[in-house]
């Protein structure tokens, strides 16, 4: 076990004084890191390495989990971070390598480390731990859990193309993989299996069409996918690479799929009979070097592509307890049963502040049920005419009244249909609806209209307002986690990108802790 000492020696006091901006974050986590790395996370560490052939790594995994963090922090890959352990001091002061002249470890230490922290779920741990530092060191005890769910989107590594190009991309990737296995150059593979058009760097180029022409399009694309019959055709002449090479096939699965999503027979089957789809596939792939990318829509005007990052935030303690990325595609509410855990953590759930894109999540009338205080903008109703907070609701005798006191049943997940003799001829009719005469008004009675009810009574409570305005904190500590993180996916792929988000949340996390540190400060 890692047991460097705690106390700073005089060099390391020095260094301290001479941080300035960043003083807090690196001087806390060199006084701190013996609270954050204790011998139980330690051994969690240690065993990820004696569990498998060849034992234990030499270098300590908690120096490899504080070089981690900090690369997150100073945002730098590997390679400057290997270098910054003889390069920087503070990094030397945070490491206890004070004075080394050879890196402590490789880039090729770092990576396999970051491996098995996501191999074994280990980031979570590690977000975990600084949770609990930053808690304790701002005096919070055991308490149930006053939370806000939110997202915001994360912009992909991998380069979207169009069909025509991920069919162009996906082929040159497997020509590559072939020729490496056999030895040769792409280009004479490229020769050998008669493809004349995806070798090119710019397929659209290669192509020589006019682009004006109606038919272009799908001349093009007869075109491009000749070339990948005719690399089917020779990948069936040497079968046995497919074996050989298992991420050849990988990449055949994948020009597959694309063939299936966005080409559909052409309705009179005129030449080549396929043309690209009218309609975007619901899980359309974008990008060929990233699988899990995907098409977003913030809202109705605002899109992006890769992917959307969720976080669960404590709004007394002001950390982030986890932070789970998922397909820019996929509904919002669907995060939520990954993030159940976290939420219902001993000793429970208290108050959950969520944004609308939540809702249609059944957790929330669970837990409503239960009896947390859940937080939320219900469905927006819009119009001038009577909405239904003018109606009232008896969801006991499941009956809805109007405002000109006219009464219907209700059923959830069905229209309340009010008689048009009764709204005819009522004095109100004007502010209720533009149904012509002789058809009465319809209400809508969503499935969880009576979940969607309370909080539309909420809203109106002193307390309610109060939470609502608190939203505009959360929507900061988001700001501040994105600033740090960036827009931009750092790696490719769910996991990598969940355990950087994570990393990046912890370091948050520190800093929160190192603010509780310098607020009792000036206290005292």
């Amino acid at each position: 076990m890692w047991n460097p000492p705690i106390a700073l020696t005089p060099e390391e006091h020095k260094i301290a004084t001479r941080t300035r901006k960043a003083r807090k974050f690196f001087v806390f986590l060199r006084e701190r890191r013996h609270e954050l790395l204790d011998a139980t996370f330690q051994d969690t560490l240690a065993e990820t390495y004696s569990a498998e052939p060849g034992g234990k790594e030499p270098v300590e995994a908690g120096m490899l989990a504080l070089a981690t963090l900090l690369q997150a922090y100073c945002h730098v890959g590997d390679r400057d971070a290997v270098e910054l352990t003889v390069m920087d001091k503070r990094w030397q002061m945070v490491l206890d390598c004070l004075g080394a002249e050879q890196p402590p470890f490789s880039q090729g230490t770092l990576w396999n480390f970051r491996m098995r922290l996501m191999a074994h779920n280990l980031d979570k741990i590690l977000l975990e731990r600084t949770v609990t530092l930053a808690e304790q060191t701002g005096g919070f005890g055991a308490r149930q859990l006053r939370a806000a769910l939110d997202s915001t989107p994360l912009f992909g590594a991998g380069r979207v193309e169009d069909t025509l190009n991920l069919l162009g991309h996906a082929v040159r990737k497997a020509v590559g993989l072939a020729a490496r296995a056999l030895g040769v150059s792409a280009e004479a593979l490229l020769e050998e299996a008669g493809l004349v058009l995806v070798g090119h760097s710019s397929l659209k180029a290669a192509l020589d069409l006019d682009w004006g022409q109606p038919k272009a399009r799908e001349q093009a694309l007869r075109l491009v996918l000749g070339e990948v019959d005719r690399w089917k055709t020779w990948l069936e002449q040497h079968q046995r690479l497919v074996e050989e090479v298992p991420p050849l096939q990988d990449v055949m699965d994948t020009i597959a799929q694309i063939v299936t999503q966005d080409t559909e027979p052409t309705p009179d089957g005129g030449p080549g009979g396929t043309r690209i789809k009218k309609h975007v596939a619901p899980d359309r792939r974008i990008a060929i070097e990233d699988a899990d990318m995907r098409h977003g829509r913030k809202s109705s005007a605002k899109t992006f592509n890769g992917f959307q990052e969720h976080f669960v935030l404590d709004l007394d303690s002001h950390v982030t307890r986890e932070v789970v990325v998922r397909p820019a595609n996929e509904p919002e509410h669907e995060a939520v049963e990954l993030l159940v855990e976290t939420l219902e953590k001993p000793p429970g759930l208290l108050q959950l502040d969520i944004d609308l894109g939540y809702m249609a999540s059944p957790r929330m009338t669970q837990w409503a049920a239960q009896g947390v205080y859940i937080i939320a903008r219900p469905w927006p109703q819009g119009g001038t005419r009577f909405t239904k907070d003018d109606f009232t609701f008896d969801f006991v005798h499941e009956h809805v009244t109007c405002p000109g006191g006219q009464t219907v049943p209700m059923v959830p997940g069905k229209d309340a249909q009010f008689p048009a003799s009764a709204c005819d001829g009522c004095p109100q009719r004007a502010q209720c609806t533009t149904a012509r005469i002789g058809q009465g008004r319809s209400l809508s009675i969503r499935e969880d209209e009576q979940f969607q009810h309370k909080l539309r009574a909420k809203i109106k409570t002193k307390r309610g307002r109060a939470s609502l305005r608190k939203r505009t904190a959360v929507e900061h500590a988001i700001s501040h986690h994105i600033a740090h993180q960036g827009r931009r996916a750092r790696y490719k792929g769910l996991r990598k990108n969940q355990f950087d988000g994570r990393r990046h949340a912890a370091v948050s996390n520190l800093q929160v802790a190192a603010h509780y540190v310098e607020e009792r400060q000036r206290a005292s």
